[in-house]
């Protein structure tokens, strides 16, 4: 009687931890590096000119995304980095400025995994609209993102 109990108790708790840890692993996401791709022009979509890169790191909520582009804003420009949810309610999240060629973002957010893309724009030295000027690059992000 002790032994089955035993035995079941084994059971039990060895089901209970694959599922705490199969929940703990479904929340954290590989980082992941991609290649950036000057747009399309026209429209929509990447290219295959490769002018930087952008590492993803997401851990639960808390998301770390670091981007160096080669290009060069023009003259009175800059570039601003966005996370894009393509083919869903197509929202912009501004992740803020290049500085010389680099973006760092670390934000806790509540579903990073909505976002499907990265793109970056050009816009005007302080700039008053919110919006996202037309996109200059980007890349496609993979799952778990897009979803």
């Amino acid at each position: 009687m002790i032994s089955k109990k035993i035995a079941l108790f084994g059971i039990i708790s060895t089901a209970f931890l694959f599922l705490l840890t199969a929940g703990f692993h479904s929340s954290y996401a590989a980082p992941i590096t991609l290649d950036i791709h000057k747009a399309k022009n026209p429209g929509p979509g990447f290219g295959t000119q490769k002018i930087g890169t952008v590492t993803i790191d997401s851990t639960g909520n808390k998301v770390t995304i670091s981007s160096t582009v080669t290009a060069q804003p023009k003259q009175d420009k800059v570039f601003e980095g966005w996370l894009v949810d393509a083919g869903g309610s197509n929202y912009k999240l501004s992740l803020g400025q290049y500085e010389k060629g680099h973006l760092q973002f670390t934000e806790n957010m509540v579903n990073p995994y909505t976002y499907s893309q990265f793109i970056f724009t050009e816009e005007p030295q302080n700039d008053k609209d919110p919006n996202a000027a037309d996109t200059y690059a980007g890349a496609d992000l993979p799952p778990p993102f897009g979803q």
